[in-house]
């Protein structure tokens, strides 16, 4: 995938772009509960972010497929890494509560969707290759994963180390330099769209999204369930620091099962995949409630992770199927804040919990949201297939679908038995 032209450029830049998305919800928490002494408010600050950011991305990536991403996402980073400073300072300052949850939804509703970004330029530059495009957003798991396992190793080692503040800071400066360094290769950015009629109705109600998106909330909980639950099991023995690591475990076993699952090409319908995956997912949870120690967390947390990456992909792969391409980033953003909205709900419920019965009890809240995901993938997964689009046979006419860089064009990626 790394041989398309353009592509070793845009994902290694947008890999610091991102990072952020694996710094910002662990390191309110952290601050937060640090500063206040509750795990709920913590919570509630960080669902306040997550779900800020969820609903304003809606938005933001209408202006993205309508005005180009070299336009908006150099203004979204510019706000979010002043909101990010002023979020720090309002929490530092111990300010009214109220203007601690102002700065965390400013910083939220200015995040610059760049996984949604990314890809879009992958379906622009690999049109009419569905095999190739699976691969790719295989690629971009196996990346988010690496994101989240460098994340909140990074993340815990500067709060508890150096200074509680500094990973939020250090995410203000990776969201600037990696925005700046994505937004000017214009080869690879898929061209600003006029509006059409068929665009006047939103992306969520193309047949099949709402259940996709619906879905997603149900993983996103588990995301920020566990994320809280860890923290808090690890505080609870006084091992607060391997908090971090338990997180990157999470995330380098689910980058390993990306890697298995997009090398390998799967007969089966991707909604089937969906509810197969979603389904491990749910199982492996199972013991979480019940372990006594971190090494046992540990063990769940492997068997766990492993699920999330091949449920991701299927997730970002049925989007690029469900909608026209005109509107893949806004569309692919609805997948992304329906995690985010899932994070939002996880995070704050768990924290909640935990304040009241103790890390072990939140546990439960991540195997409810699995089960949910789910009922909902097993349930409509006839009418997603049905939902499905044609495959797409030939790359569009574009003067931007051209690269400088020796090597394929992406119209020789096409796979003539398509």
């Amino acid at each position: 995938m790394l041989r398309t032209p353009g592509a070793l450029r845009f994902c290694s830049t947008s890999f610091l772009a991102r990072l952020p998305f694996a710094i910002c919800g662990l390191a309110i928490v952290l601050l937060v509960s640090s500063s206040s002494g509750s795990y709920a408010l913590a919570g509630a600050m960080a669902a306040a972010f997550a779900l800020a950011a969820a609903s304003c991305s809606l938005f933001t990536s209408r202006w993205v497929d309508r005005l180009g991403q070299h336009r908006v996402l150099p203004l979204l980073a510019l706000g979010h890494a002043s909101a990010l400073v002023g979020l720090v300072l309002a929490v530092t300052s111990s300010s009214p509560i109220p203007l601690q949850f102002l700065m965390a939804m400013l910083s939220g509703a200015t995040q610059p969707a760049i996984g949604p970004a990314v890809r879009a330029r992958w379906s622009f530059v690999l049109v009419g290759n569905p095999v190739g495009l699976r691969s790719a957003y295989a690629l971009e798991s196996i990346l988010d994963e690496a994101i989240f396992t460098v994340g909140p190793l990074i993340t815990t080692t500067l709060a508890l180390h150096f200074a509680l503040p500094s990973p939020l800071i250090l995410a203000a400066v990776l969201t600037l330099v990696g925005v700046g360094l994505l937004a000017p290769q214009r080869a690879t950015e898929p061209p600003a769209t006029a509006r059409s009629i068929d665009e006047h109705r939103s992306a969520i109600r193309m047949p099949g999204m709402a259940v996709v998106s619906c879905t997603a909330i149900g993983i996103g909980s588990v995301f920020g369930s566990y994320e809280v639950s860890t923290v808090a099991f690890a505080s609870s023995l006084d091992q607060e620091a391997l908090s971090g690591p338990l997180l990157a475990i999470w995330a380098l076993a689910s980058g390993l099962a990306g890697l298995w699952y997009g090398s390998r090409h799967w007969n089966a319908p991707l909604p089937r995949q969906l509810a197969a995956f979603a389904g491990l997912l749910c199982l492996a949870l199972l013991p979480a409630p019940f372990v006594p120690s971190v090494p046992l967390l540990v063990l769940v947390t492997l068997v766990s992770g492993a699920a999330v990456a091949p449920t991701l992909i299927a997730i970002f792969s049925l989007v690029e199927r469900l909608v026209p391409g005109a509107q893949l980033t806004e569309s692919l953003t609805w997948a992304n804040s329906g995690l985010a909205v899932g994070f939002s709900a996880g995070v704050s419920i768990a924290g909640a919990i935990i304040d009241r019965a103790g890390p072990s009890w939140s546990f439960t809240l991540s195997i409810a949201s699995a089960a949910l995901a789910t009922v909902l993938a097993v349930t409509f997964s006839g009418r997603l297939q049905r939902a499905e689009r044609p495959v797409e046979p030939h790359a569009p006419t574009t003067a931007r679908n051209v690269d400088l860089l020796p090597g394929p064009q992406p119209g020789t990626f096409i796979d003539p038995a398509q």
